[in-house]
């Protein structure tokens, strides 16, 4: 579905058989005990899937965007970008003796930053159409979740590391306000929906 919502080239089988194989392992290696192996492998997973996707490659033919709001490419690609990120961060994690923060802010990134990020464009994109050929009541709305998400998930990994691992007074000040960020964005996304789906043939600009 990627390739085409984004209008991008037929994906590479290969890169996405070793993205699998590579994650794949990578799971049954933590669960035996062997976690800076397991996390040192989780990157090489995510940029295979990325290359696999061609997910930041030029666009072959126009995004698939009519009906919601043109930034959906840019935030599947942000949404790449945390599963780098929070791959990277485990590696730091892992080599840590005090990881709290640190592994807080991966899983953060993993969590909000990638899986919320895909759930929000994806969901607004997907699910109007699957349930009852409803039309998206506002763009605007699904522009204003997705960014506000991702502005709040920036605060929480960006703050959460030095709050945790350096107490630093002003990280601290900045958690609650993420999260109302976050909650603001899942409000948004909410309601886009249930509007939607209630007033499916009425739409916002």
């Amino acid at each position: 579905w990627l390739p085409v919502f984004l209008g991008l080239r037929a994906p590479d089988p290969l890169y996405l058989l070793f993205a699998f194989g590579t994650s794949s392992t990578a799971v049954i290696l933590a669960m035996a005990g062997f976690t800076r192996i397991s996390v040192a492998m989780l990157p090489i997973a995510a940029i295979a899937a990325i290359l696999g996707l061609g997910a930041f490659e030029r666009s072959c033919q126009l995004p698939k965007t009519a009906g919601i709001h043109s930034s959906f490419p840019v935030f599947v690609k942000c949404a790449y970008v945390w599963l780098i990120i929070a791959s990277v961060l485990s590696i730091w994690a892992a080599s840590s003796d005090h990881s709290g923060g640190i592994w807080g802010a991966s899983r953060h990134a993993l969590t909000v930053g990638f899986l919320s990020t895909m759930v929000f464009a994806l969901g607004q994109r997907i699910l109007p159409a699957f349930c009852g050929g409803h039309v998206l009541f506002s763009k605007k709305l699904m522009f204003a979740s997705l960014l506000l998400l991702n502005i709040g998930c920036i605060l929480r990994v960006a703050s959460e590391i030095p709050a945790y691992e350096f107490d630093f007074a002003i990280a601290w000040t900045l958690l609650p306000v993420s999260a109302v960020i976050e909650m603001a964005a899942v409000s948004a996304f909410a309601l886009n929906l249930i509007t939607t789906f209630t007033y499916g043939g009425r739409k916002m600009p």
